[in-house]
């Protein structure tokens, strides 16, 4: 898969990373739809599924026992989150080809890929422990292969494989390892309130996959947090559809201004890093090919007007990448050597008083990582 070979390539220079994808609605063969806002979903390169937990936990990918590592590989997480969960909020779903391509070349999918993929995540455990409130899953013995197989069902191209359903729209942003320690605990927190205690109730203006997603990338310090289940009046100012919070990362590193040497000052001491930087990239992944299961023709997601936009007002994640979306912007090698000059430009505006400070080394590191890039990269 291209798609595969570049992401290897990406990971060859950035070993942590977060990507926000957004996708469309999804539409079964059968007629059934889903809601019109879509899904959003994150990809944590770094965090790995806690298989010493059967319930849904994540771990840093360091710290995972060598048998783990061996009976379960993978480097990078799925995070999802469903309406129909009830004692969890997420699922980890292990390795970006399954949580994106379902390990599945692009092609109309069939009735044999959609039973190798669901006894995949079967036996990757992935919805052990999960109550789903749908009518199937809820009609069968908990935590049964029947009730398994059926999660695993009533879940596909939305929870994993989510490319077979759904044109996704995304942005990916490298990030410190360092944060993700953090990161682990506030998912695993998240999802542990809700394992014995009240159930998880999804809103779709103010607890939802993008609220998820936002307060995830927020630990590492992309972006502010949002709050979750607010009153009714506070909603029209606090919506967070999946595919504004798309433009809401291409915003925030993608498309923003090149940081000044004044800006690394203030944040590199608190943060690590600033999200505006080499391999923050925007791309888009177009559904597969209508297949036994999913049509995927005719796919349409909502977007809602940006009130603090007003230059952007009405932008939709497909106009978003008409404009914005160049090779500087999109391919590795292009936005490396158009982040070569930056660097170069702001090592050598650097005052006497930040030689040898953060700022420079952060700086000159970055650098390096760009023309590694550029020497390895066709």
């Amino acid at each position: 898969m291209v798609s595969s070979l570049a992401s290897a390539a990406y990971e060859d220079h950035f070993p942590t990373y977060f990507e926000y994808c957004t996708g469309t609605q999804w539409k079964l063969q059968n007629g059934e739809e889903g809601g019109s806002p879509g899904h959003g979903f994150t990809y944590i390169h770094g965090l790995c599924k806690d298989y010493r937990s059967s319930y849904p936990q994540v771990i840093p990918c360091s710290e995972v026992e060598p048998q783990l590592r061996e009976q379960y590989p993978h480097e990078g997480v799925g995070i999802s989150l469903d309406k129909n969960f009830s004692n969890v909020m997420w699922v980890a779903v292990p390795g970006r080809d399954l949580t994106f391509f379902g390990d599945k070349e692009m092609k109309a999918i069939t009735n044999e890929d959609v039973k190798e993929v669901i006894q995949k995540v079967t036996d990757l455990k992935v919805f052990q422990d999960v109550v789903h409130k749908g009518a199937v899953p809820a009609s069968l013995a908990y935590n049964s292969p029947e009730y398994l197989t059926a999660v695993a069902d009533a879940t596909l191209g939305t929870e994993y494989a989510v490319n077979w359903a759904r044109e996704l729209h995304c942005v990916r942003i490298p990030t410190p390892k360092e944060s993700l320690p953090a990161l682990a605990q506030y998912l695993n927190e998240a999802n542990l309130q809700y394992k014995s205690g009240p159930a998880y109730v999804w809103d779709k203006l103010t607890n939802n996959c993008a609220h998820l997603s936002i307060n995830s990338s927020n630990v590492l310090g992309i972006n502010e947090k949002i709050k979750v289940d607010q009153k009714f009046i506070q909603k029209l100012t606090n919506l967070a559809l999946p595919s504004n919070t798309f433009l809401m990362y291409a915003d925030l590193a993608v498309l923003a201004k090149m940081p000044s040497n004044k800006l690394l000052a203030k944040v590199l001491p608190e943060r690590g890093f600033h999200p505006v930087q080499v391999g923050s990239l925007m791309n888009n992944y177009p559904a597969y090919p209508s297949g036994v299961k999913f049509l995927t023709e005719g796919l349409s997601v909502l977007t809602a007007p940006r009130i603090r936009k007003p230059l952007k007002l009405l932008m939709t994640p497909e106009k978003y990448e008409q404009k914005y979306m160049t090779a500087a912007n999109s391919g590795l090698r292009a936005n490396a050597e158009m982040w070569v000059e930056r660097y170069g430009r702001l090592l050598n505006a650097l005052g006497p008083e930040q030689k040898g400070s953060m700022v420079e080394s952060y700086l000159q590191e970055q650098l390096d990582i760009s023309n590694r890039i550029l020497s390895t990269e066709n």
